[in-house]
Parts: C-alpha cells; sequence; structure tokens
C-alpha cells in the first residue's frame, strides 16, 4: 500500500479543546463524515435562494451553488445552461472552474513531496533549467505567488472581446506563456514580496509533468478524480466540453460574447479543470480531512502568508464564532506491526518494538511553533493543527466567462461552492461577485 493510501486510510478528523493546561493530554474525538452527504439539509434557504436570484438579475446567465454540513446537502440552480436554447441549467451541468484548479494542482504537487520526488525548498532550476532564466525560485514560492514571476494572461490582450475569439480557441505551449510572462519583465526577487500570478502554476504544471513523465491530465484522473469518484471533473484535451456544459459568456457593457470553447492549454493548471459543485465540495472535503495528503503538508498548505494565501489556497474570515483547533493525527502515528507477516490467532505475538510497514519520507521544511502545520504532543501521540479556527479555506475562480467560489471549514464540515457563467473582462466590475461571497458568508453560518 503506498504511503499516501496507508496515511488516508488510518487518519481521523478530531476537533479538541485547547492543548494548554490540559494535565492529562488532549482527549479526540473523531468526527468522520462521509465525503458525500447522505442526507437532504432541512435548514432555512430562503436568503440563499435570494442570493442567487439577485446574481441572475445582475447577469448571471447561471448560478450553481451546493452548501454542505456533515452529512447534510443542500444544492440549487438558477438560471439557463445556454443563453441560445434557454434550457433551464442543472445542478450536474459542469463549468469551468477557472483558479478553482489551483488547489487541485498544488495537492498533486504536495503528493509528489510526500512520495520524495521534489522538497518544498527546491529551486525549480534543478528540474527545468532555465524555465525562469535561472533565479533562484522555489517551489514553495511558486505555490504561494512569493516568486515574483509576472502574470501571463494580460499579455494575451483578452480585455477586447470582439478580437480575442480565435486567440481562445488556438494551442500554445507551457514555454509560450511564460516566455510570455517574462517579456514585462519580473515583479520582484523572488521571496521579497507576494503577487498572485497564473504563471506560476503553468510552471508547476511542467514540474508535475517532468517528475512524472505523463500529462497533468492523467495525474489528475490518477490523484484525485478516480479515488475520489469525481466523474465530472476533467482537464480536457482542446476545446472539448461536455455535452451538458453551462455555456459561459463574457461581457463588455452591452456586448455578450460565448467563449463556451477555450483550448484547455490557454490555462492548463492555473485554471483549465472542467467540474461541478458537488465535485468540487467533495474534493474540498478529501483534502482537509487528509485523504489526499499527508497532515504535515496539509498542514504546511494551510499556513498563510500575510496575505491570506497558502500553499494553492486563499483563506477567508469564518462567519461562525471561533470554535476549537482541528487536528489530524501526525504521520508518526502510523501503527506498527505487531505481529510476524502471515500471523494468525495462534501464532505468538512478536516480542520487543515492531517496525513500520514502510518508512515515512522526511519533510525538509520548518515546522512552525504554532497555528497551522505546528505540532503537538498528546496522550494519543503526535497532532498536527489544521488551518486555524477562525478561517475557511478554499479559492477564488476568476475565468474568461466563468467565475466560482469554494471555500470550507478546517475540519471540512461546513462547505460551499458557487459557480456562475459570465465575466466582465474587467473581473474588478463584477458585480456579482460580492453577492457570491455574501451568500458564501451565509451558507457557511447556516447552522453555527
Amino acid at each position: 500500500m503506498s504511503v499516501i493510501k496507508r496515511i488516508g486510510a488510518t487518519l481521523s478528523v478530531v476537533a479538541l479543546t485547547t492543548l494548554a493546561g490540559c494535565a492529562s493530554g488532549p482527549h479526540p474525538g473523531p468526527t468522520a463524515i462521509p465525503l458525500r452527504p447522505t442526507e437532504a439539509a432541512d435548514f432555512e434557504v430562503a436568503d440563499i435562494e435570494a442570493l442567487m436570484t439577485q446574481m441572475v438579475d445582475a447577469g448571471a446567465p447561471a448560478v450553481l451553488v451546493e452548501i454542505r454540513d456533515g452529512e447534510h446537502v443542500w444544492s440549487g440552480v438558477q438560471g439557463v445552461r445556454s443563453k441560445k436554447t434557454e434550457l433551464p441549467a442543472k445542478i450536474t451541468d459542469p463549468t469551468r472552474i477557472a483558479s478553482l484548479t489551483k488547489p487541485m494542482v498544488a495537492t498533486i504537487l504536495l503528493q509528489l513531496v510526500e512520495e520524495g520526488l521534489v522538497q518544498l525548498g527546491d529551486p525549480i532550476e534543478d528540474y527545468l533549467p532555465g524555465i525562469v532564466e535561472v533565479r533562484e525560485v522555489t517551489v514553495r514560492q511558486l505555490l504561494n505567488h512569493s516568486s515574483g514571476l509576472p502574470d501571463y494572461v494580460p499579455t494575451l490582450a483578452l480585455e477586447d472581446p470582439s478580437a480575442f475569439t480565435t486567440q481562445i480557441v488556438s494551442p500554445i505551449s507551457h514555454e509560450e506563456l511564460v516566455q510570455r510572462a517574462l517579456t514585462q519583465g519580473w515583479s520582484f526577487d523572488p521571496g521579497t514580496g507576494w503577487e498572485y500570478s497564473n504563471t506560476n502554476y503553468i510552471v508547476l504544471t511542467m514540474l508535475i509533468e517532468e517528475l512524472t513523465s505523463s500529462t497533468l491530465a492523467e495525474q489528475l484522473q490518477q490523484r484525485i478524480t478516480e479515488p475520489l469518484g469525481l466523474t465530472s471533473t476533467t482537464l480536457p484535451a482542446g476545446t472539448s466540453m461536455p455535452e451538458n456544459a453551462a455555456h459561459g459568456y463574457v461581457t463588455e457593457g452591452a456586448l455578450s460574447i460565448d467563449v463556451t470553447e477555450q483550448d484547455a492549454s490557454l490555462w492548463s493548471g492555473a485554471g483549465g479543470v472542467v467540474s461541478t459543485v458537488s465535485d468540487v465540495n467533495t474534493f474540498m472535503r478529501a483534502l482537509l480531512t487528509g485523504e489526499l495528503i499527508a497532515p504535515e503538508l496539509l498542514g504546511q498548505m494551510l499556513n498563510l502568508l500575510p496575505q491570506g494565501y497558502g500553499l494553492g489556497v486563499q483563506s477567508r474570515t469564518d462567519t461562525c464564532p471561533a470554535g476549537d483547533p482541528v487536528y489530524l493525527e501526525s504521520s508518526a502515528n502510523q501503527a506498527v506491526e505487531t505481529a510476524a507477516p502471515g500471523a494468525t490467532d495462534a501464532t505468538p505475538a512478536a516480542t520487543g518494538p515492531a517496525e513500520p510497514a514502510e518508512s515515512l519520507p522526511s519533510y525538509d521544511f520548518e515546522v512552525p511553533e504554532e497555528g497551522s502545520g505546528s505540532v503537538h504532543d498528546s496522550d494519543f501521540g503526535e497532532l498536527v493543527q489544521i488551518g486555524a479556527p477562525n478561517h475557511v479555506y478554499g479559492h477564488l475562480g476568476s475565468g474568461l466567462g466563468y467565475r466560482g467560489l469554494t471555500m470550507s471549514s478546517p475540519d471540512g464540515i461546513r462547505q460551499v461552492t458557487i459557480l456562475w457563467t459570465v465575466s466582465p473582462t474587467d473581473y474588478s466590475q463584477d458585480s456579482r461577485l460580492d453577492l457570491a461571497y455574501e451568500l458564501a458568508d451565509v451558507a457557511l453560518a447556516i447552522d453555527c
């Protein structure tokens, strides 16, 4: 059994009282939850539906929402799949999820760290010589946008919707996207600042493909979609989209252009995944409950820079009152074999300490003294803090014609994913974004 599968199978989520002052150590209380809810929610959703209506009234052809609270789930959809057909949208309609792709790519990369193929502090130059002009950019800096690499998107000149329809369906290489970015000059020296840049995740895509000798689409399928049963999540090839996909639109004033067809190479690991609200929630729950990466790495992932960004995840203040910290069992707690291979009930128990079935990799990074990623001793072994009690974690997606927002509590119990199928050429002018944030805040506090 692989390290990843073994860790995922044995970890349990535990919400504990404050460690300080507990003479006998904390007592874990397991809160196992299904990756997919099993019961329909009975909470009041009138405010949610009203906000969805406001988003449609503000020009969103379709708005799709799924809210989870433990085993309970509510989903709703308003609007149409396509302006041309005016068929009603369905909650199972896939959309382009834009930068909600980034937590998935970061998860794949952290699995490779767990497997010992790369370290967070390694220079990207060691693996992709010359790709970033021999600058000392590390894997961690790419993940948390502190590399200084400028964003390639402004070089695509997408601000003129009447002129970009040919460009968005034309394939482009990862190398060309990085070269386009570097024509703008570096934003700052690596590690000395912070700036969100899609180029970082194009380089990470190249790194994943170099380390695995396969494509990002294949790694997404093998490591995330197949293990979690995400049947509606893909990184499509070319401009292909599922037949039931919701159409996306770019607007500039009164002009509205259908941009459903886009070549996946334009966004790749920066924002190329197609998915549904349910699949996104299932992925985020699996991530936060330790099903996909070791707790030490998950703690690092949710350890935030001052700008509120971790390793492929963003944070937002939780609308629920701050509760107790959330912990996962450390990899050091893995159960050891207490009997020889092939032992039966009649076989005498082994004497002396047994060796673990597999050796766990060591991680070459500094463990924080407190907060997400910090390690605490308890009567039940080492525990790793996951996130912070007053935060929720996820990502905002801002793509061409598609936008999305996903947020989950650090224990993965409370979740919301919102997808809508329009974007203005200037994302900052999207009046639906504030409504989506308000909807997320209401949804995450719905049962506080």
